[in-house]
């Protein structure tokens, strides 16, 4: 179903992409909710539903939130699985024929599809390593996505009353799926197929301001909700640690030191109380480093010491560097990168033995623990990415680390197979960028990998494909596949 409220153009994008499903119109339904539209919407969408017999539309007063045209639409709905789509996203042609055979087969109450984004970072990663027909809910990383763009059977919400806040609500996803979460459902993950592109814009609701203590709070009421709907501790405690993450990548702590001092204590005194109410101390040691000195600063209310741990945070950096790329005896490409990751101002004692770290500022015991966890390590792989469709895969990487100073030596070994794919698919035609992946202490970098040459192994070719590598124009490392001979078309 999908939301409207005088939709720009993407509006037209998201349509052709919902006719363009491989699922029979006969099984699918398309159910557009108008929220009082002041445009031409209306007659635009009562055209189109003239011409698409398995589309419906519902206009309602403006509510200016998407939680109340959203419930309409589950009432209005009539199929056995619902999923929700923006105005002017983008739905892949077979991402619903994929879901729900994967439902279907599985039994399942929720499949979380691929997201992918155009010119940002593809969302949840490690969602997307592979197909998990049947996720454990608190282990398989299901509590990292907590957008609706997901398929849900429709017997699970009406049995359990799910719906989305109405009104002028934030995070209203978030409450959603808390109750979802809260009702223990069946979940399958697929990652095998992109299903669903965010096309980000300035206009929705999650873009209009609002004060630190109200944004706070309804992130409190969202990450509470497990709890007070009696679900398991299990599901509650993976949310919790993923939500708590997830928060300190948000723009207004990641880019605290850049606010005034005015902005900078209402965004300290609001997230220090959502702290002691919603995070468990019990919970620290599931976060790395970095995100471990912000809490326990946040905890005491030690200003100063939160300023250190930000400075961490930002000063931390990368350089990386190609140190050679080769086509294998296998016919795939062997891209050995090396990234140096750096913490400026931090102080390490033997970092990647398992001792201690030490953050300027921050005393070396008590609640400042900063023992190196598991959580610390540096890690590293390398991914493609298309440049148009933003759809991004895994690359079979292998990596070495040794000491550096105030950081870690990353050593990426990744082998690329343009033609074999990705889980089992071949790309298909585009331009690939090679990126690099790598994190140490919770700092997470993700970039295209660095070229200082410009001679590269011959291209490979076959019957079906041909691909060639070559340096951009920023000096980044790419693949150009182009169909071959047989001119098969593309892989997805």
């Amino acid at each position: 179903m999908v939301p409207l409220h005088n939709p720009a153009e993407g509006f037209d994008d998201l349509c052709a992409s919902l006719w363009a499903q491989t699922l029979p119109d006969d099984d699918y339904e398309v159910v557009f909710v108008d929220d009082g539209s002041t445009d031409d919407t209306p007659e635009r969408v009562a055209s189109i539903v003239a011409g698409h017999p398995h589309a419906m539309s519902v206009r309602i007063p403006p509510s200016g939130w998407p939680g109340r045209p959203r419930n309409v639409g589950i009432d209005a709905s009539h199929g056995r699985y619902i999923f929700f789509a923006d105005q002017d996203d983008y739905v892949f042609p077979d991402a619903l024929e994929r879901m729900c055979d994967l439902a279907d087969e599985n039994r399942t109450d929720m499949v979380v599809g691929k997201v992918v984004q155009l010119g940002a970072q593809t969302p949840y990663w490690p969602l997307w390593q592979r197909d998990v027909p049947r996720a454990d809910l608190a282990t398989d990383g299901v509590t990292l996505s907590r957008t609706v763009h997901k398929l849900f059977r429709r017997e699970l919400l009406v049995a359990h009353g799910i719906q989305f806040p109405e009104g002028p609500v934030r995070l209203e996803d978030y409450h959603f799926m808390g109750q979802v979460l809260a009702a223990s459902p069946q979940v399958s993950v697929l990652a095998s197929r992109a299903c669903y592109r965010w096309v980000k814009h300035g206009a929705n609701t999650s873009a209009r301001r609002t004060t630190p203590r109200e944004y706070w709070g309804y992130y409190a009421e969202a990450m509470n909700l497990v709890d007070e709907l009696g679900g398991p501790t299990t599901i509650s405690d993976a949310l919790k640690v993923a939500a708590t993450g997830q928060a300190f990548t948000r723009p207004a702590l990641a880019n605290w030191l850049k606010h005034s001092p005015e902005v900078q204590e209402d965004e300290f005194a609001a997230v220090a109380d959502w702290v002691d109410e919603v995070v468990p101390a019990r919970l620290d040691d599931r976060q790395p480093l970095v995100r471990r000195a912000h809490l326990c600063a946040l905890r005491r209310r030690d200003r100063a010491a939160y300023r250190a741990a930000q400075e961490l945070r930002a000063n931390a950096s990368a350089t990386d560097e190609l140190l050679s790329v080769a086509w294998d005896p296998d016919g795939r490409l062997e891209v050995t990168c090396r990234i140096r990751i750096a913490f400026t101002g931090g102080r390490r004692a033997d970092a990647l033995g398992g001792e201690r770290w030490h953050v300027p500022g921050l005393p070396d015991d008590g609640p400042y623990d900063q023992r190196l966890l598991d959580v610390d390590r540096a890690a590293g792989e390398l991914s493609v990415r298309e440049r148009a469709s933003g759809v991004e895969w895994p690359v079979e990487s292998r990596m070495a680390v040794s000491a550096a100073a105030s950081g870690a030596e990353l050593t990426i070994v990744g082998h690329v197979d343009p033609f074999a794919g990705a889980f089992g698919r071949a790309w298909g035609p585009g331009t690939w960028d090679v990126y690099i992946r790598a994190s140490m202490l919770g700092r997470q970098f993700v970039r295209r990998a660095s070229v200082d040459r410009d001679r590269f192994p011959a291209a490979r070719a076959s019957d079906r494909w041909h691909a060639e590598v070559y340096r951009t124009k920023r000096g980044t490392l790419a693949l150009r596949v182009e169909p071959g001979p047989g001119d098969v078309g593309a892989g997805g």
